[in-house]
């Protein structure tokens, strides 16, 4: 094994460049002075980023695992780096990497916004309980995003001196800054570009159009509370495999506008605009259109399932906690909400609030303080 540095580049590997992933490599190249390299394992594979790239060309790793694997062995053994830096490791491409670091003695931090959740068979959940603790006693540190990803660790046996929850977030202070700017006038020429007339209350879902956001329940929740209302409305901004579903209930059901795929300020013009944000998933580690929908000052009603609940969405104080699959808690919430205006302002201005502190520049300054602690272990 080799001896380890106190100081020097570090190793970070993504599955693919996302808007989140950008923005912390911006953030850590600018914290960690030694310098970082950043390789991703491909691009646009969740989803069609298309992101403006601002460091020219990213490294993307070779399409063929063995060669992608080869390439990242010889950067791990090239001698250049005191610490590598994993996104998880579900991704073969990332458990080798996770082994070659080990080989080589280098020490590696592993973020995560894996959530505990025992909604597994019983075979998948003892296999994890016997393989587990011996993969997670490779990492150096683990960086959870939140509450509930550090429980998950802790409930394979990590141990506390080796997690650091790193607050996993987005850019909140730019998105602040953005739609606060935004005069009462203004917002009230992007509703009614969208087309939302005044004293409506408008929700807002951002997000895949797939089965694992529980789109299905929200048209169900939104058709029953149009039902009894017509002053309120439903924007839906994202693409996917429910897009030919949506297409046809909006052009059936009352209020519903389907937006499409929107990003950079044509999205966050539509937070500005809109007056609640929902997240009813099925499943979802994290959910960083919460970060995004409470820098924009608005409440948000979210599925017990999703990720971040537990530190960001305090349940009548910054919105509404409600059971996934449920069209009627998650239809009241809604109603509750378009009902009072002042309880909207309220719930917004205190999740404005909450989100404040989870800068990205506080994220990074957290991760730099991981890898200083690993270096030193």
């Amino acid at each position: 094994m080799s001896t380890q540095k106190l100081h020097g580049k570090a190793l970070l590997v993504y599955i693919e460049p996302t808007p989140y992933v950008l923005s912390l490599v911006d953030r850590l190249a600018r914290a960690w002075p030694d310098g970082i390299d950043v390789v991703f394992l491909g691009a646009n594979l969740s989803q069609p980023w298309q992101l403006p790239l601002e460091h020219g060309v990213p490294d993307i790793l070779p399409r063929p695992r063995g060669a992608a694997a080869r390439s990242l062995q010889r950067r791990i053994r090239s001698g250049q780096y005191a610490i590598v830096h994993l996104a998880g490791w579900g991704h073969p491409l990332l458990f080798l990497t996770m082994i070659f670091s080990r080989l080589s003695g280098l020490p590696i931090a592993v973020e995560t916004d894996t959530p505990l959740s025992l909604a597994q068979s019983w075979t998948r959940l003892a296999a994890k309980r016997v393989l587990y603790p011996a993969l997670f006693r490779m990492p150096s540190i683990f960086l959870p995003g939140g509450t509930r990803q550090r429980r998950y660790l802790q409930h394979y046996g990590v141990p506390d001196d080796r997690i650091t929850v790193a607050q996993m977030t987005v850019d909140v202070t730019a998105i602040a800054a953005y739609v606060g700017a935004i005069a009462p006038d203004v917002r009230r020429d992007l509703r009614e570009k969208i087309g939302l007339p005044a004293r409506t209350c408008a929700f807002l879902f951002v997000g895949r159009l797939e089965p694992a956001k529980g789109v299905e329940t929200l048209l169900q929740a939104y058709c029953d509370l149009v039902a009894r209302r017509d002053d309120v409305r439903l924007l839906v901004v994202g693409d996917g495999a429910y897009g030919g579903m949506l297409r046809v209930a909006a052009s059936k059901v009352p209020g519903l506008k389907w937006l499409g795929r929107l990003d950079g300020t044509a999205l966050l013009d539509v937070y500005a605009a809109a007056d609640v944000h929902v997240l009813p998933s099925k499943f979802e580690p994290w959910g960083l259109v919460v970060n995004e929908a409470m820098a924009a000052g608005l409440p948000v009603i979210a599925s017990r399932r999703v990720g971040c609940v537990d530190d960001l969405v305090i349940d009548g104080e910054t919105g509404f906690v409600v059971e996934a699959d449920s069209r009627s808690a998650l239809a009241d919430a809604m109603n509750r909400l378009a009902d009072d205006a002042s309880l909207r302002q309220a719930m917004g201005a205190a999740a404005r609030q909450r989100i404040s502190s989870w800068t990205i520049e506080a994220e990074a300054k957290i991760v730099v303080g991981a890898w200083h602690r690993a270096l030193r272990t």
